[in-house]
């Protein structure tokens, strides 16, 4: 119990969860209808929703045949009524009693949402009163709560196997509905992650091709909630298109992007998936740079797969949209990457920082930058080459030349370059042309 209920009614609720049917009649007896019914909770359920929740009917029948409550007018603030309450909690005898002494509620009653029992039973796992609402009730699978989700909607969202079977059994055809938003349980299901309950929706009809409202379909959603090993399986069981478009003609690899998961972006690339612009002209660097994510930006400019460069429909760079979200950070990086002069110039500040000890602010008007270049740090081009190296790694690592002051000097010697030179990633210039 809650200690925002009420200190003068806690020990009442309390009464409830533990099946105190003697303390709430001590305190009730000479209490009506009307009294009882007006103490609630913080969201507003009776305690006839907490005898249902709890299971005890001995004090669910002191509340409707000795105190004489009218058990159909009781809803919390969400609407759900004690049938709902019992659904949830697999409390079979409790709805069985309800649906017997209560003309008014039935298996269809609908809390806010438009769910019924039938679907809270199948959300929660319920599946002694799921059973019961089927078979006893005769509940039909195909009823929608008001934004169009059915029992098995539910149930393939929260993996519950059992449910699924159950709700299948009993109407097959449910297996491919759709929502308001056209949703299916195959889209909740790779939405959740769980890969024995494809294979169940899968393996019971569930085409996994159907698109949602925006044209995503099982890859893209997967993708975009970082399920790797669901990606593999589609692609490499279902032969899954691995560049498939959704309405505004993103991809899958677009999709990761968005999410920052570079290994499903390494494997999509593995797998030769190809860099395709979508309706905004964005690449999936201009997604990823957008939503911050820096090492999603390296994976897809190490690989060349995509240019620094390229501009968007708005005329911005991936740079650009990292600033505009806020990354500034990220946007200094790619910058960095995307001109080598300027590499090089923040490498020579850095130098001067360390042989100086000057303040980063005050580096350049305190030190000649071209007579550093050539006393101090231009002793051998091999030392010079070693150094540009040391910026670029330092980017990798996520160290922002060109704002940051922090632990520069220490960095200098921590990174061993890859090669004598600065790799620079080719501009591709018919990226509008051929989507690549």
């Amino acid at each position: 119990m809650t200690s925002s209920v009420n200190n003068k009614h806690l020990f009442l609720f309390n009464a409830c969860e533990q099946g105190d049917l003697e303390t709430i009649k001590t305190h009730l007896n000479s209490q009506s209808s009307f009294e009882i019914c007006s103490i609630r909770d913080e969201n507003q359920a009776t305690l006839l929703h907490y005898a249902s929740r709890y299971g005890y009917l001995h004090i669910l029948k002191y509340f409707i045949e000795i105190k004489y409550i009218d058990i159909s007018q009781l809803h919390t603030e969400h609407g759900a009524t004690c049938a709902h309450d019992a659904a949830v909690c697999d409390q079979t005898e409790i709805l069985q009693y309800i649906f017997h002494h209560s003309k008014k509620l039935h298996w269809t009653v609908r809390d806010e949402l438009g769910n019924t029992p039938l679907h809270l039973a199948a959300n929660y796992n319920s599946l002694n009163v799921l059973h019961y609402l089927l078979e006893k009730e005769y509940a039909d699978p195909h009823n929608q709560s008001y934004n169009g989700f059915l029992a098995i909607h539910y149930a393939a969202e929260h993996a519950h196997n059992d449910c699924i079977k159950l709700l299948l059994s009993k109407s097959p055809d449910i297996i491919n509905k759709q929502t308001n938003q056209l949703i299916t349980p195959l889209h909740l299901a790779c939405q959740n992650g769980s890969l024995e309950t494809i294979q169940l929706l899968i393996s019971n009809g569930a085409n996994f091709k159907v698109r949602n409202q925006n044209g995503s379909n099982c890859l893209h959603i997967a993708c975009q909630n970082s399920h790797l090993n669901i990606v593999q399986w589609l692609i490499e069981k279902q032969n899954a298109n691995i560049n498939e478009f959704d309405y505004m003609n993103s991809t899958p690899i677009h999709y990761a992007a968005a999410n920052g998961n570079e290994h499903i972006i390494n494997y999509l690339l593995d797998k030769q998936a190809k860099i395709i612009i979508d309706n905004n002209g964005n690449t999936p660097l201009h997604v990823a740079a957008e939503n911050g994510h820096h090492n999603v930006c390296v994976v897809l400019i190490e690989r060349n797969c995509c240019s620094l460069l390229a501009v968007n429909n708005q005329q911005l760079t991936a740079a650009d949209l990292a600033e505009n979200s806020g990354y500034s950070s990220l946007a200094n990086e790619l910058r960095l990457r995307s001109n080598p002069s300027l590499l090089q110039k923040a490498t020579v500040v850095r130098l001067v920082i360390k042989k100086r000890n000057v303040p980063r602010l005050d580096a350049s008007c305190q030190v000649n930058e071209e007579d550093l270049m050539i006393n101090n740090y231009s002793a051998t081009q091999l030392n010079h080459q070693i150094e540009i190296q040391n910026g670029q790694h330092i980017l990798i690592n996520k160290g922002d030349i060109s704002t940051s002051t922090s632990n520069l000097e220490d960095k200098v010697n921590d990174f061993i370059p890859r090669s004598s030179v600065v790799a620079v990633p080719k501009i591709q210039l018919n990226i509008r042309q051929n989507g690549i």
